[in-house]
């Protein structure tokens, strides 16, 4: 048997990878068709539902994962444990059901589905790790990047934090950014975005490496692969992690350099933008989804740029550019 776990609303926005990355009996996860509704979690046994179902009702009890104006009603509906379901391959149902996806100037679709012509083509088999683009929040980053690569191609250094099935990676890389980073806390992301950067050929593009943005660890590598700093930084994380994102990035993104960030609603927006210095940081960008159906939340991405050093502004002022 297995056993699903449904996250409604306000847990199925983001941040549920932590809660679940230690566990051993976790299978994976899928997104609703309608996005933003619902994620489905899988678990091997009865334990590992409960286990984890006790770890989400007590983020419900403490509101961590409320947003200041989150109905606090809503907010306690967000968890469904569904009867338990014969043992069967869901990856590869899911797949069969996954028939790809357009997002800016690509289509992402599995081995099985053929490309379109007119669009780049993005191989993805569905699995455990989160990602297809079918959600608003990875289309907007999509979007964002394509958009800002269009004139930046060679030399853009390019770090992905979180990078889930690895689909903002791979697309950077297929845009002709390099070179590109990417790093997820579960060890099975890492592994499916290894497997995703193969489909597409680019795997000697990307570094790959298993840890937490928070981990000091990480520094020595990612300084050693961008001495200068990244050219852009894809963030889509949740409000909460956004809001203390800065700490991480300052150090790692150059000036001039742009931050890609989402996984926030439009009405987190400002106080996840707020955690942002505007002495270092100018919005270049705000893009919103409107959902479907009407009434379900609307999600939000930025685009920050990094200013100049006070230094830097004023000896380009004085030479006129």
């Amino acid at each position: 048997m297995t056993y699903p776990l449904d996250l409604h609303g306000i847990l199925s926005r983001a941040g549920w990878e932590a809660v679940v990355a230690g566990e051993d009996d976790f299978l994976g996860a899928s997104e609703s068709a309608s996005p933003g509704e619902r994620i489905r979690l899988w678990f091997g046994s009865e334990d590992a539902r409960t286990r984890i179902a006790a770890e989400f009702r007590q983020l419900l009890r403490t509101g961590a994962h409320r947003a200041p104006n989150e109905d606090p009603t809503r907010a306690g509906g967000a968890l469904r444990l569904p009867p338990p379901e014969p043992s069967r391959d869901w990856t590869a149902l899911y797949r069969e059901l996954f028939r790809g996806v357009r997002t800016g100037g690509f289509f992402i679709h599995p081995p099985h589905v053929l490309p379109e012509p007119g669009r780049r083509s993005l191989l993805l088999t569905p699995g455990p790790a989160f990602g297809t683009g079918t959600h608003s929040t990875t289309r907007m980053v999509l979007e964002s990047l394509e958009e800002h690569l269009r004139s930046r191609r060679s030399r853009t250094r390019v770090l992905d934090v979180g990078t889930g099935s690895g689909i903002l990676a791979v697309a950077a890389a297929l845009l002709g950014a390099g070179p590109v980073a990417a790093f997820d806390l579960d060890p099975v992301a890492v592994r499916t975005a290894a497997e995703t950067a193969a489909a597409n050929r680019v795997a000697g593009t990307i570094r790959l490496c298993e840890g937490d943005y928070r981990d000091p660890a990480l520094a020595a590598r990612l300084r050693a692969l961008a001495p200068a700093g990244f050219d852009v930084i894809l963030a889509n994380l949740s409000a909460d992690a956004l809001t203390d994102f800065w700490s991480f990035a300052r150090p790692r993104l150059r000036p001039g350099g742009r931050l890609l960030v989402s996984g926030f609603l439009h009405g987190e927006a400002s106080r996840v933008l707020g955690a942002f210095p505007r002495e270092e940081l100018r919005t270049a960008e705000i893009r919103l989804e409107l959902p479907e159906p009407p009434g379900a939340d609307t999600w939000a991405a930025a685009v920050l740029e990094r200013r100049a050093p006070p230094g830097e502004r004023n000896r380009a002022a004085a030479s006129g550019r």
